[in-house]
């Protein structure tokens, strides 16, 4: 699904936002009101927000765990169809730091692989609480182009032991992710990490929506929060 803006103007040039995960992020994030709030008060640059659905849990895994038997699929999918019909249809800014993938969990670990496999095309990505495996390590270290990646990247300190909530099954999503920070610190990437209080949940992810926004469209230097 495509979020345009209440004052879309095909005359504006616009950032691509794209989200997988897309209905969850418009539905219990409420990315699209977070953007609203932050445009009326002329703190963001102007952007399209782009969902990325999945059909089910089963199929999401598949699509999206870097583990997954179609995620290269998705990755080419974004990359050499959503994109090219986006950028075709809407006004857009072509350049890869105008285009940001967001992702949640197994959605924040597609974001980062489909960065990590289009570096020059895809230069932003936000990730909450990302599965990280040996998989996405070793694309990270391959990837050539990887300096030219920002990358915004949050886990709760709740995450060390907790249930998924796709399987009910026991995980510990923190010790992985602090590794991956450890390894993406090593490169010259424009990175911004934190662990923030909560869990593996929207109720903990929804409010540092506005933080994405404003970390990477923000229009004022007083909004930099993280320089």
């Amino acid at each position: 699904s495509i979020y345009l803006p209440e004052s879309y103007n095909q005359l504006v040039k616009y950032n691509v936002i794209l989200c997988f995960d897309g209905l969850d992020f418009l539905r219990f994030g409420r990315i699209q009101r977070t953007y609203e709030s932050l445009i009326k008060e002329a703190r963001i640059d102007d952007a399209i927000i782009v969902g990325f659905h999945y059909e089910d849990v089963d199929k999401r895994r598949e699509e999206f765990h870097p583990q997954g038997s179609r995620s290269h699929l998705t990755i080419q999918s974004v990359g050499k169809e959503i994109l090219p019909f986006i950028d075709s249809t809407f006004s857009t800014l072509k350049v890869g730091n105008a285009r940001l993938l967001v992702g949640d969990s197994l959605a924040g670990s597609i974001a980062i692989l489909t960065a990590l496999t289009y570096p020059t095309i895809f230069s932003r990505v936000a990730m909450l609480s990302p599965h990280s495996d040996e998989k996405v390590l070793d694309k990270l270290n391959q990837c050539a182009n990887k300096e030219q990646l920002t990358i915004w990247h949050v886990i709760g300190l709740d995450e060390k032991d907790f249930t998924l909530p796709t399987n009910g099954k026991r995980a510990d999503f923190l010790t992985p992710n602090r590794e991956l920070a450890e390894q993406i610190k090593k490169y010259n990437i424009t990175y911004y990490y934190d662990e923030f209080e909560g869990s593996h949940q929207w109720k903990d992810w929804k409010p540092l929506l506005s933080d994405i926004l404003l970390y990477f469209l923000s229009k004022n230097t007083d909004d930099q929060l993280y320089e």
